[in-house]
């Protein structure tokens, strides 16, 4: 049996079906997903994971000013702490 009906994806990996289907309780089915084009593509400088700016920082930090502290005195240098 096939059956087409439009759904909408809620977080946490949910498909919300936009009618009702006839099947019975557990049934197990096969999902075919064919995702409507955005209405808007993000915008280039768009970095909502921060690998690009990571990417950016990799290889900046040179020898002169790499410590050798830097575990043991971790908050110092991240928060600016003294002790």
């Amino acid at each position: 049996m096939t059956i087409t009906v439009a759904a909408v994806y809620e977080g946490g990996g949910v498909l919300k079906l936009e009618r009702p289907i006839d099947l019975k309780e557990n049934a197990k089915v096969n999902v075919i997903i064919e995702a409507e084009a955005e209405a808007e593509a993000p915008a280039e400088d768009d970095d909502p994971t921060g690998w690009k700016a990571a990417r950016q920082l990799i290889g900046s930090i040179t020898e002169e000013l790499a410590v050798s502290d830097a575990s043991v005195n971790h908050d110092r240098y991240i928060y600016r702490r003294d002790r």
